[in-house]
């Protein structure tokens, strides 16, 4: 039922301060077929009218500060590989097995293409610093090392309730339990987006709230006329607050995207 009455939703934004456009396009790393079938045909459709594509994508940048990162954000796991495993579980897909298109065009027309974001080494510095500046903050973060060192810590993205489903999911092939997981697995993937896309980790301050002043930062000074950006949606309010307060820029416009519905079959007579 969560599903259909409080669906997970993402927002595409436009901004403009008149000869500069730039289109925050919120994503999610798992959600329905035609969801992603959608933002690929934006993106292409952006690339036709002139528009640079502007991605998220946390690069390494030495080992220390790379182990940090894979330890802290990703408990250590192949997100990728659970993202997909999620996917089948819950009768969804993964966002990056639809960037084909866009990968192809990006490796024949790189100038269209550009990562925003930071690399291992600058979160990691952002992290030590909050770590000595702010006690709330600090206090945070050791609760959350020793409920790691306890087994109790849990992936945002991916929860251990998810993950039971995963498991059942793989346990055999009866098509009407893999009915069932699929619809419970879909309703409890939409209140966990609901709930990330809403922000509030303990991490935020971090993963959040540095990230955006970084890309907020780098969309108001790239020269390029119009930028079209794909990034998670927990990071659009952010940044669209950052960009407003910059004299003369204004949202043009917003809609709103549906992320997770059940697979669509179809049947018909001739």
């Amino acid at each position: 039922m969560t599903t259909e009455t409080r669906p997970a939703i993402v927002p595409t934004v436009t901004l403009s301060n008149g000869p500069r456009t730039v289109v925050l396009q919120g994503m999610q790393h798992v959600g329905a077929e035609r969801f992603y079938q959608a933002i690929i045909y934006d993106l292409e459709q952006a690339l036709a009218e002139g528009y640079v594509l502007a991605y998220e994508g946390v690069a390494d940048s030495d080992p220390e500060a790379d182990a940090w990162f894979r330890r802290s954000l990703s408990h250590g796991k192949d997100l990728g590989d659970s993202y997909r495993q999620l996917g089948r579980a819950c009768g969804l897909s993964y966002q990056i097995d639809f960037f084909g298109p866009v990968v192809a065009d990006a490796k024949a027309h790189p100038e269209r293409h550009v990562t925003m974001d930071v690399d291992t080494r600058a979160m990691k510095e952002e992290y030590d610093r909050l770590m000595r500046s702010d006690p709330k903050f600090a206090a945070a973060m050791r609760q959350r090392d020793a409920d790691a060192d306890k087994d109790q810590a849990a992936d945002d993205d991916a929860p251990d309730l998810l993950t039971r489903f995963i498991e059942r999911r793989n346990q055999g092939t009866d098509p009407r339990r893999d009915t069932l997981v699929g619809t419970l697995c879909r309703g409890l993937m939409t209140h966990v987006m609901r709930r990330s896309n809403a922000g509030g980790g303990e991490l935020d301050p971090v993963v959040l709230d540095f990230r955006n002043r970084n890309l907020a930062r780098r969309l108001l000074t790239d020269p390029r006329a119009k930028i079209y950006v794909t990034y998670g949606a927990a990071h659009l309010p952010g940044v669209m607050a950052l960009m407003k307060d910059e004299p003369g820029w204004k949202v043009e416009s917003i809609k709103w995207m549906r992320t997770i519905a059940a697979p669509e079959h179809l049947e018909g007579t001739l």
